[in-house]
């Protein structure tokens, strides 16, 4: 059958593309998590500048009621839900909400916010690389089961299992190639005097996963957005944000790490400096019930 055909070969493209898992294998850690949201002393706010948090979250209110999805009463699985980006709007909607994460400090982010608001949120600390839907009871038993910019899913395997816990819809976004490849081109030969990578892996899930339910007969809402920013801060912000940026795709040695801090100390003003993030992210929604195959 020609679909199964098409199936498989975009399924050895993804694979050939991405490469072995070690290039994300630190994404794993919790210990690398925890660390991250330990130093964001205000998780949420430092994720997006002010105003982009609540567009996005309006665009996924939006792209869900054109689905045909209402939060309200919905019982929704947030797989690696961080400090609450999603769930936290989600469940203020009316929603019960399963938080899944395998940072235990985003989980007590989250904790106290639904123990201060009300909200009807339950944390589960695990990796979905190695969940066991099945004993966790979770397999067809979510109206929605969302995935927001989180390496949780990391290939097709977890992405069918996360499709498994959905007996309506699912949600899901990750980065597409542009901005911030840019941005890390940019370091890589301004700071660091080097060629940047040639294939900077993890960029083109959204694509991989996009087109794999393409094929597989879903016909998904699809949103792209573009995040650029520039604002003013302090010249060790400015410079743990690059580290951070670079971190996540790959092994980055301390001495790299070093010259880009020292780069950003002497480039300061008054101890300040211009930061700049960014890139385009894909957000889709789809029924699991409805195939065109």
């Amino acid at each position: 059958m020609q679909q199964n055909t098409d199936v498989k070969n975009w399924l050895d493209c993804s694979r050939e593309w991405n490469g072995p898992d070690n290039d994300i294998a630190k994404l794993g850690s919790p210990g690398f998590w925890n660390k991250a949201w330990e130093n964001r002393s205000d998780h949420t706010a430092k994720r997006l500048r002010p105003g982009r948090k609540e567009r996005l979250i309006s665009d996924l209110f939006g792209m869900l009621e054109e689905a045909g999805f209402q939060a309200d009463g919905a019982h929704i699985l947030d797989i690696g839900c961080g400090p609450g980006a999603l769930s936290i709007p989600l469940a203020r909607a009316g929603a019960k909400v399963t938080a899944l994460d395998i940072s235990s400090t985003a989980l007590d982010f989250i904790r106290e916010t639904a123990d201060r608001e009300g909200l009807s949120i339950e944390p589960v600390e695990c990796s979905w690389w190695t969940a066991d839907i099945d004993k966790l009871g979770f397999r067809n038993q979510f109206d929605l089961v969302v995935a927001s910019m989180t390496p949780s899913i990391k290939d097709v395997k977890t992405f069918d299992r996360m499709r498994a816990c959905s007996r309506k819809f699912c949600y899901y976004s990750g980065g597409v190639p542009g901005g911030r490849e840019k941005l890390h081109k940019e370091i890589f030969r301004t700071i660091l005097n080097q060629d940047p990578p040639q294939n900077q892996r993890g960029g083109s899930w959204f694509l991989y996963h996009f087109m794999y339910l393409y094929l597989c007969g879903f016909r998904p809402v699809v949103r792209i957005h573009k995040m650029n920013h520039r604002r003013e801060a302090g010249w060790e912000e400015a410079a743990d944000m690059a580290i951070r940026s670079l971190d996540r795709t790959g092994e980055f040695s301390d001495e790299s790490k070093e010259k880009i801090r020292k780069y950003y100390r002497n480039a300061a003003v008054n101890g300040k400096c211009i930061s700049r993030a960014g890139g385009y992210m894909g957000m889709m929604v789809w029924d699991e019930r409805r195939s065109n195959q």
